[in-house]
């Protein structure tokens, strides 16, 4: 005679030897490894995240939910325009370098000046130093040719402010002040204008010596 077993005999309602037991109806069923218990409510807002069960995928928000952490506003336009201006602060900025020279016979020296620049104070600092270079810029033997080239890299790079969206304060309130004032178009300065007749009026003194002593 065998004694009596504790394991339920298999096909009788029960599982077979070495399978696991299920929980009676409305027992609370264990949690898997890591996972949160049955009816156990979510953990408090700032707790940690409880781990996932093994081989379970990330816990994603639903269609249409809020972001838990909304994006401040003017989060997209520091984005966007990532730079400042270095003279007053503004954005939108472009990162890009006017350059002058000046021609002194047989001296020369050559200027630049470095941004980032908003709209206005790009366009001003060009003016400027396209102005200054077009009037200094001639006296000299070799400047006679870097004048132009100069001329013409910062007639390049003058796309790059111009085409920027109107300076406006940075939107985390950081430093800034007005821009400056880009003031009369190039070609509208006196001295811009004297400047660009100056090679003209050289050539043509150079062809009326020839032509005279011909």
């Amino acid at each position: 005679m065998q004694p009596p077993s504790n394991q339920t005999p298999y096909g009788h309602g029960g599982a077979p030897h070495g399978a696991p037991q299920q929980a009676p109806y409305g027992a609370p069923q264990q949690a898997p490894y890591g996972g949160p218990y049955a009816g156990q409510q979510p953990a408090p807002y700032g707790a940690a995240p409880q781990q996932a069960p093994y081989g379970a995928p990330p816990h994603q928000a639903p269609y249409g939910a809020p972001p838990a952490q909304p994006m401040p506003y003017g989060a997209q336009q520091v984005s966007q325009y990532g730079l400042q201006c270095r003279f007053c602060g503004c954005v939108p900025a472009a990162e890009t370098t006017f350059r002058g020279h000046r021609g002194m016979i047989v001296l020369m020296s050559f200027l630049h000046t470095k941004g980032p620049f908003c709209r206005d104070c790009g366009l001003a600092v060009f003016r400027d130093m396209t102005a200054k270079t077009l009037i200094g810029g001639w006296w000299g033997y070799f400047s006679f040719i870097a004048t132009p080239v100069t001329v013409l890299i910062n007639l390049t790079r003058r796309g790059k402010v111009a085409s920027l969206a109107a300076p406006m304060p940075p939107p985390d309130g950081g430093p800034h002040r007005h821009p400056a004032d880009p003031g009369a178009p190039l070609m509208a300065r006196p001295i811009a204008i004297i400047g660009a007749l100056v090679p003209v009026i050289l050539i043509l003194l150079v062809i009326l010596v020839n032509v005279a002593g011909a």
